[in-house]
């Protein structure tokens, strides 16, 4: 059955979130926690289904949570909140890329608005992240099959991304299997609009003694698993494996750069 953890300070929305999932799934486990705190100790542990946060803890706020959960949690997580401009702006701004706590349940909570999200999320699986079109140039990288042996290679472009993978085209047809790990390399924004240069330190002389000025690029490498590969194996879905900080922020840049 179901485990679902509720993070709330205030003990009627609790107790309303609770009798929620405990009428809509008979027999699920309801976790509860009452500070940010108590959230991340009990994700150490335990791998709820789903989880209920709510923006206004003693000890974070439910942005704040919701980033710090991501890291280790892949589940649904879906926000609660009294409705209000700066819950409205932080939402927009910093949970842009998430359909589930993007798309937070106001306070107080109702049977009918959180029912719905369980059936979309939780019971019906719908996709957390939100994808974006894009036109990246890419390499997907294979493992080599033994000593010597070249890993297979082949270049294409990312379609679509979102902040746990992306669909790739490839220019020529590649062999791999779905559950395979991969290595996927695209060039990541500087700031938002423009892709960084590959990752090359070059010395070119400018004149007989002279050595140009040295100047470092930086391209991203991202580990992932193959998701799905149609039968032409021209295209593919990617998920993405733990990204650095680093990578999860200039990611988000290129996606807040990015019409939808």
């Amino acid at each position: 059955m179901p485990v679902i953890l509720i993070v709330d300070a205030c003990k009627p929305s609790l107790v309303m979130s609770s009798e929620v999932f405990k009428d809509k799934i008979t027999g699920a486990t309801i976790l509860v926690a009452s500070t940010g705190r108590q959230c991340l100790e009990i994700l150490a542990t335990e791998k709820p289904d789903m989880c209920v946060v709510d923006f206004d803890l003693p000890d974070a706020d439910g942005i704040t949570l919701v980033h710090a959960m991501r890291k280790t949690y892949k589940g649904p997580i879906l926000l609660t909140a009294y409705p209000d401009k700066i819950v409205q702006d932080a939402v927009t701004n910093d949970l842009f890329a998430f359909n589930d706590a993007g798309g937070w349940v106001a306070k107080p909570v109702k049977f009918d608005v959180l029912s719905e999200k369980i059936d979309k999320f939780l019971l019906e699986k719908h996709r957390l992240g939100r994808r974006f079109d894009t036109d990246l140039d890419t390499m997907i990288i294979g493992k080599g099959a033994g000593r010597g042996k070249r890993a297979p290679k082949a270049t294409g472009r990312i379609t679509n991304i979102s902040l746990g993978g992306a669909m790739i085209e490839l220019d020529e047809p590649m062999k791999m299997k779905g559950g395979e790990e991969m290595t996927v390399s695209f060039e990541l924004p500087a700031d938002g609009s423009a892709p960084q240069p590959r990752l090359a330190i070059t010395t070119k002389p400018k004149s007989k003694g002279t050595l140009a000025k040295k100047v470092k690029t930086e391209e991203q490498r991202i580990k992932c698993t193959v998701a799905w590969i149609d039968k032409k194996c021209t295209k593919a879905g990617i998920m993405f494996a733990r990204l650095t900080d680093p990578q999860r922020k200039a990611i988000e840049d290129l996606l807040r750069n990015t019409v939808s």
